[in-house]
């Protein structure tokens, strides 16, 4: 997950990669937030976009840079902040969808699921020529999607000369995007 922090004064965005923190760090976010969570319950707050955790990572992430910069000078608008999806976690959906969407009859509803992954993506380019792929048929479903059949690849998969979606792959370990400003 990535934290975007988008200043409606128009200052510069930053981008909190939330892969990033530290086990001293996931301390200190626990300590900051209003209902003391722990690190999966602060996670699972991000997913769904909770202000406190949002404001709470972001500074403490933002203090690598900013030692001396304190809780209550950092409060942007609720609006100014949101989570996107980082090109791992955009790969990952696209593995699992490749094994469900095909089962699908329906066209609007893939355009939707679709359309809603591009949108909650932070590398929205990528996220689109992931949908591509997947929709074209080119991106391998997750074994445990498949409800049936032979989860090995086909000869076809095997040689095939595209690049690998997998977390080491030259994809997923490029960007062409804004770095972090952690």
């Amino acid at each position: 997950m990535i934290i975007v922090h988008t200043p409606s004064d128009g200052g510069e965005v930053e981008r909190f990669d939330v892969k990033t923190v530290r086990s001293s760090e996931a301390s200190r976010i626990a300590t900051h937030l209003t209902e003391k969570l722990s690190w999966p319950e602060t996670k699972k707050a991000l997913a769904d976009e909770d202000p406190d955790a949002m404001r709470c990572v972001a500074f403490v992430l933002k203090c690598r840079t900013n030692s001396g910069l304190r809780l209550a000078d950092f409060d942007p608008m609720v609006t100014d902040l949101a989570v996107r999806l980082d090109r791992k976690e955009i790969e990952d959906w696209a593995e699992v969808a490749a094994g469900t969407i095909p089962l699908i009859d329906q066209p609007e509803l893939v355009q939707m699921q679709t359309s809603m992954i591009i949108d909650e993506a932070d590398d929205k380019d990528h996220a689109r020529l992931v949908v591509e792929r997947l929709l074209a048929g080119k991106f391998p479903p997750d074994p445990s999607s498949l409800s049936t059949g032979d989860p090995s690849p086909t000869t076809e998969e095997s040689t095939n000369s595209e690049a690998s979606s997998s977390g080491s792959s030259p994809i997923s370990s490029t960007s062409t995007e804004s770095a972090s400003t952690t």
